[in-house]
């Protein structure tokens, strides 16, 4: 070949392989023939992280939006027979009136109403009459639109079917917004419909927070945003999409940023008696001297109607979160609508880089990583290996300066760049750089041989791939808490049952069990019969497994307890369960073969562990948990000692206690509270005072027909006919594992 066609070649090539990275980079990040989830999902995670770095905007004197919150302290003084919720309808006509008296410019009720008021048709009535007196309200609406009411749509009159939304109240004057937005792939909520367009009626409506605009605006109640090619127009606002039917909201801050007003504050007027009111204690918040009404605080404001109430479901994870810890990022539905209005009236918008920009950022950056790297590639060092250091160094400081490009022009120009797809060129560009070098240097079988020597579990592979020596036979010292799960009576559960049902039922209870260790966190050991083994703690290491450990074992008997009554209607007895807990150092890895290994723990913990589940045969206790566990978690659970036990195959005594609930569940302390007379009776029972303690046993027993008491009540009467010796020290010795 003749040297002009080789030196040709020798350019040809690594041009191929770029423009072959290039192509790959932009098939993975730009969506022109699949969607690869998990890279969107990072680039929308480098979003929150950006809301994060820059942090709360604070709103002062421009906020226009108003939160009258629905919650528990509205509850509480709301007289009877009106504290029941769906409250009636006379309330909000009520607080629409007050409202509208105050100046608001609009009102938007974040409550779907799809039925009639349950006391009265008059409260309906009234209701209807203030919304059409203020002219200031937005209801909130939602529409089916799925092929089953399209079906249905087509076999009735398709106006009778949406005509009002689901909301009954649409009628007053035909102003309501649907309250659907939609969340991202990772169920976490940052985008914004200006409209919905509901096939079945070839007609736009506009979104909850777009027509609550409207109103404050003085536009007409169907009017919608147009769409243009990469914004919406509305009301000569171009408001940037973040995809075809959406926009990016701007939050201001987390969960709380925008004013909160008790509901109850703007009812409590002369008119209306509250809680304390009747109760003797004047307070009249709304039309006092001094009260909200006087003092202009809703003068031309938007005011949102909604639940802060937890229980009501409506809260969602957002883009924006002050912390690091899960649960950070949650806010109330109705503050999500206040940062969409915000953002219009404010003009706060997060526009999008245009795709143009982004394609030639990452052309431009997929280059310099695959050729810049080459050209270092080059430079003969003494040790090789310092000029793939060099390399390194570069790669890491262009995804620096991608991030922090990023957040910069985040904070300063709200826009949105993009992070993940220039950063997956620059790794791309490195890596196929690396690749291409690699196979000119070297035979391709050399490549091929050393990729893969052995394959590992799957549930452990990400702790092996960050720690290769766990491949190897042994293991390390780690604090966990174990579960050992037991079912109670299986042998006389299984009689007169087919192998092929007991193994049906056997499979269908072990898959619940194992789902709520998972949900939980959990690492599944192994399947004991019909017994399961689980750990908190490792592979990778929870501070709090103790708490993970306690709370998946009461799952698992709530689980349980359901299976139970759907078997029991089936004619069979019930279903019980025994677990046992026990925290401590164990080893912990791979045991086995040199084929064959399995995630494990050993040690005494793991043992005691599983003394614990058979002991509580003893008591007749569903849950028995160590001292070590119980001091763990002490902040989180109820529990009541049970006893002082040395159980088989230790010296040492152990103090156990019987887990009964969380801290947070009233049925649990309700039920330790019944247990008094049994906690007082141990502690005669520990002082030899074994008379007075039997009273109290006794007591306990026949009031709540606890086994845990007629244990301690036999225990007593065999002491008071045989006292124990002078040093005795209360511990029952386990005769059987």
């Amino acid at each position: 070949m003749p040297p002009t066609n080789i030196k040709r070649n020798s350019l040809l090539v690594p041009v191929l392989v770029f423009a072959s990275i290039l192509v790959l980079v932009l098939m993975l990040t730009q969506e022109w023939i699949f969607t690869f989830s998990p890279l969107k999902e990072l680039e929308l995670k480098l979003i929150d992280d950006r809301f994060r770095q820059r942090g709360k905007i604070e709103l002062g004197d421009s906020s226009k939006v108003i939160i009258l919150e629905i919650s528990q302290e509205s509850f509480d003084q709301i007289p009877s027979p009106y504290n029941k919720w769906p409250w009636p309808r006379s309330i909000f006509a009520h607080v629409i009136e007050n409202l509208t008296e105050a100046g608001v410019k609009a009102i938007g009720i974040d409550i779907v109403m799809s039925d009639s008021d349950p006391l009265s048709a008059e409260n309906d009535s009234m209701l209807v009459k203030q919304i059409k007196k203020s002219g200031k309200v937005v209801v909130a609406g939602k529409v089916d639109d799925t092929q089953e009411q399209k079906k249905l749509a087509r076999q009735t009159n398709t106006d009778k079917i949406y005509e009002n939304f689901q909301n009954i109240f649409f009628f007053a004057d035909s102003s309501i917004g649907l309250v659907t937005t939609p969340s991202d792939n990772d169920g976490v909520y940052r985008r914004y419909l200006p409209y919905a367009s509901v096939t079945t009626v070839n007609k736009h409506i506009p979104s909850f927070s777009y027509a609550i605009l409207n109103k404050y605006y003085g536009m007409e109640n169907d009017y919608v945003a147009s769409r243009g090619d990469d914004y919406f127009d509305y009301n000569n606002k171009r408001i940037p999409q973040f995809d075809r039917y959406s926009t990016l909201v701007n939050f201001y801050g987390s969960n709380g940023t925008f004013k909160r007003i008790p509901l109850i504050d703007v009812l409590d007027d002369k008119d209306f008696k509250t809680i304390d009111e009747v109760d003797g204690i004047e307070l009249n918040i709304w039309d006092s001297e001094d009260g909200l009404l006087q003092s202009g605080i809703f003068k031309d404001k938007i005011v949102l109607i909604g639940s802060t109430m937890p229980e009501d479901k409506d809260i969602f994870p957002v883009a924006f979160s002050e912390g690091q810890h899960s649960g950070d990022n949650l806010m109330y539905g109705v503050e999500f609508h206040a940062n969409a209005i915000q953002n219009v009236i404010n003009n706060d918008f997060l526009k999008k880089q245009s795709k143009f920009s982004e394609t030639f950022f990452i052309f431009l950056l997929t280059g310099f990583a695959f050729f810049g790297t080459s050209l270092l590639r080059k430079i003969k060092l003494r040790f090789g290996f310092l000029v793939e250091v060099l390399n390194l160094i570069v790669v890491l400081f262009l995804l620096f300066a991608i991030y922090q490009a990023g957040v910069y022009f985040f904070i300063h120009a709200k826009i949105v760049t993009a992070v993940v797809s220039p950063a997956i060129g620059v790794v791309f560009g490195y890596f196929g750089s690396t690749a291409f070098h690699f196979l000119k240097e070297r035979q391709q079988n050399v490549l091929i041989k050393g990729m893969f020597s052995q394959y590992v579990n799957k549930q452990v592979v990400q702790e092996l791939l960050t720690n290769p020596d766990k491949l190897k036979l042994g293991g390390e010292k780690k604090s966990v808490t174990i579960l050992f799960s037991d079912m109670a009576g299986f042998t006389t559960f299984s009689e007169g049952k087919s192998p092929e049902e007991l193994v049906k039922f056997i499979n269908g209870l072990l898959h619940e069990m194992t789902e709520l260790i998972m949900i939980n966190t959990g690492t599944l050991d192994k399947y004991l019969g019909d017994a399961v083994m689980a750990f908190w703690g490792a592979p990778l290491e929870q501070e709090d497994h103790a708490y993970r450990a306690c709370r998946t074992a009461l799952e698992m008997q709530n689980k349980v307890s359901e299976i139970s009554q759907e078997w029991i209607q089936k004619g069979e007895k019930p279903l019980h369960i025994r677990i046992g807990l026990n925290s401590g150092d164990v080893i912990v890895g791979n045991v086995g073969g040199e084929r064959h290994k399995n995630y494990t723990v050993m040690g005494d913990n793991v043992n005691l562990a599983s003394r614990l589940e058979g002991a509580n045969k003893e008591y007749n206790s569903a849950i028995m948990i160590s001292e070590s566990t119980y001091e763990a978690a002490k902040e989180f659970v109820l529990v009541r000692e049970l006893d002082s036990i040395k159980v088989k195959g230790k010296t040492k005594p152990t103090k156990v206690f019987e887990l009964i609930g969380m801290t947070d569940d009233e049925m649990a302390k309700q039920k330790l509270n019944s247990l008094a007379d049994y906690c007082a009776a141990l502690e005669l029972y520990k002082q030899k005072k074994f008379v007075e303690a039997s009273s109290y046993f006794e007591k306990c027993f026949t009031a709540e027909n606890d086994f845990t008491s007629k244990v301690y009540l036999e225990r007593c009467k065999a002491y008071i006919e045989s006292p124990p010796d002078e040093d005795w020290d209360g511990v029952f010795v386990m005769k059987t594992k």
